[in-house]
């Protein structure tokens, strides 16, 4: 005899985005159940965060009253609350590297990501930032079933039947796939479109190693860089003709205790198909390529087993359907290059969390009414094909390649301006009208794709890569023709001096960066342009920065304080419960 579960939705993967949405949804008075066919804690691809990524989060959590959402916003948060084990991530570095050659400093890249209390951005060491949003999602009444799997579905028009593996019986109004790759649902309705529509066709090496070196300690000076941040305290990316090495450590602050180092290696497939060899000898025969990379990694060692792909890029035809709805991975995959996979993400748990609650609400789970998720979703997943698949043309040429990075750094300047205009547009008004502008133009989308006049000079830039692509330009000549058409743009700041092909990295974004970013948008900028990113008073970023200090000083007392009480004394009330405004959400 079985039995059987009545829920509102069920969530068929127990990753950041399926925990992620069932802790929004049972935030929200719904009943979500998160199946899952592994445990956790586990292993999972995703280690990165972005400046505009990490402003969504902080929108999300401000949008549905989940003040947990923001520990994930930010370092110092994520390390406070959620785990150590997690790195910094102060900026994007890319090192160019030509065959069997010393890497030349000037051939080096870097984008800071925003400096404290909204930065930096964050390392995760996802088998802990799962685990944790998914304790969190049971903490709002969310139910889970581990080491389970739907093997029967009956959609009807009303609910959904579910049979798991274990002859459990389950009903739900909604179901939602973050299964990922191997989604149930896009195997069951044939939802898989042929990958060759997409442009990016990669695939990769990947594996956590012990003993990886930091690259301020094996690389040149860091004068001969000439950039703002060590390479070392952020996402570190290799780049070379025909492919890109990531090295993202979470041993790379002084309060770590997590010796790991996310290692891997994307091949463009067009250059490098399979060649059936062992995964770990064909990523050593790569890396022995490059002087720098060796002496980064002698002497590594592996802590899990090595992972080997084929064509790691797939798309859905649609998304969602009736009763049912594919969540980021399980809809479609680009690349890791740009941490699309979690910007993605974030993007389509609001789209969809705000659809969700509008159909409990007014009872209409009708396919129209969630078909903007499904073209949302898939405009973004194809703009970033678009960016990626022209940077994998771009690495075969240096002088291509500093001019599409260039591309791609104001198409997250715009995205992370546009996200924190409303997180300080809201913090300034208090009006939830403004959290609710983050699903409509020119504040849907990412990487800045619904901003007109970026998305002129973005189309440009990209015949030009497609004309590189077909043969039909030179790189060089492409190349000057992209960085020509930053001059006199009125959306990024004259003094970044971004088209002079000497300036490789931008000014870091701390509180002076911010101070002179805001006033040269107040002064030079159109008026349209400063409305979408920078409608708000400096003030209340200023008064955010200050209570971020005091905050920050008086949880230092605390900890000293309770230090010195524990000396000498045994009873403490240190397990009650923090108010929740203390443990996310600023209090202004």
């Amino acid at each position: 005899m079985t039995n059987s579960s009545d829920y509102d939705v069920v969530i068929m993967g127990s990753g950041i985005a399926g925990t992620m949405l069932g802790a929004i949804l049972a935030r929200h008075g719904l009943k979500p159940l998160l199946l899952d066919a592994t445990t956790h804690p586990r292993f999972a691809v995703g280690e990165a965060t972005t400046p505009d990524t990490s402003f969504r989060l902080k929108l999300l959590s401000l949008k549905y009253d989940l003040p947990e959402i923001h520990n994930l916003s930010s370092f110092h948060r994520l390390r406070d609350h959620v785990s150590p084990a997690c790195g910094v991530k102060r900026a994007f570095s890319f090192l160019y590297q030509r065959d069997g050659l010393e890497q030349d400093p000037k051939e080096s890249h870097q984008y800071p990501t925003l400096a404290p209390p909204t930065g930096p951005d964050c390392h995760f060491f996802r088998q802990d930032t799962d685990a944790y949003m998914l304790s969190v999602a049971l903490g709002y009444g969310a139910k889970v079933l581990q080491s389970t799997q739907v093997t029967e579905f009956e959609f009807e028009e009303d609910c959904v039947h579910l049979t798991t593996n274990h002859g459990k019986k389950i009903t739900a109004r909604y179901v939602v796939d973050a299964a990922g790759y191997r989604s149930p649902l896009a195997d069951r309705f044939g939802l898989r479109d042929d990958p060759n529509t997409l442009r990016t066709n990669s695939r990769s090496i990947f594996t956590h190693m012990v003993g990886v070196k930091h690259m301020d300690q094996v690389g040149k000076p860091f004068r001969q860089y000439g950039l703002k941040y060590p390479l070392s305290q952020g996402t570190l990316h290799h780049v070379f003709e025909g492919g890109w090495f990531w090295v993202i450590p979470f041993n790379n602050h002084r309060d770590a205790v997590n010796p790991l180092c996310s290692v891997g290696l994307v091949l463009n497939r067009e250059l490098h198909p399979e060649t059936g060899k062992d995964a770990e000898e064909e990523f050593w025969e790569i890396v022995n390529r490059y002087p720098e990379m060796v002496r980064q990694l002698e002497g590594a060692t592996v802590a899990r087993p090595w992972v080997s792909t084929g064509r790691i890029q797939y798309c859905s035809k649609v998304i969602t359907g009736h009763r049912f709805c594919l969540l980021a991975h399980a809809a479609g995959f680009i690349d890791a290059l740009f941490s699309s996979g979690m910007s993605l993400t974030a993007y389509t748990v609001d789209l969809l969390s705000n659809r969700l609650l509008s159909a409990f609400e007014t009872n209409d789970f009708s396919v129209e009414s969630f078909r903007d998720v499904d073209t949302c979703f898939r405009e973004g997943l194809r703009h970033y094909d678009e960016l990626v698949g022209s940077s994998f043309v771009a690495f075969r040429d240096f002088d291509l390649w500093d001019a599409w990075f260039r591309v791609w750094v104001v198409a997250v300047l715009i995205s992370t301006g546009q996200n924190a205009n409303l997180y300080f547009r809201y913090l300034e008004s208090r009006d939830r009208k403004v959290l609710a502008e983050s699903q409509r133009p020119p504040y849907s989308g990412v990487l800045g794709m619904n901003f007109a006049d970026f998305r002129q000079l973005y189309d440009a830039a990209l015949a030009e890569m497609d004309a590189v692509r077909d043969g039909r330009v030179e790189p060089k000549e492409a190349a000057d023709k992209i960085r020509a058409m930053f001059k006199g743009i009125k959306y990024c700041p004259t003094y970044w001096r971004w088209p002079d092909k000497s300036v490789r990295t931008t000014p870091a974004f701390t509180v002076w960066g911010m101070t002179k970013m805001y006033f040269w948008y107040f002064l030079h900028a159109p008026k349209h342009v400063r409305k979408a990113m920078w409608d708000w008073s400096p003030l209340t970023a200023y008064v955010y920065i200050f209570d971020s200090i005091i905050d920050s000083r008086r949880s230092a007392a605390r900890r000293r304080r309770h230090f010195l009480r524990d000396v000498f004394r045994a009873w403490n009330t240190d397990w009650t419960s923090e108010p929740a405004e203390s443990k996310g959400v600023p209090s202004r």
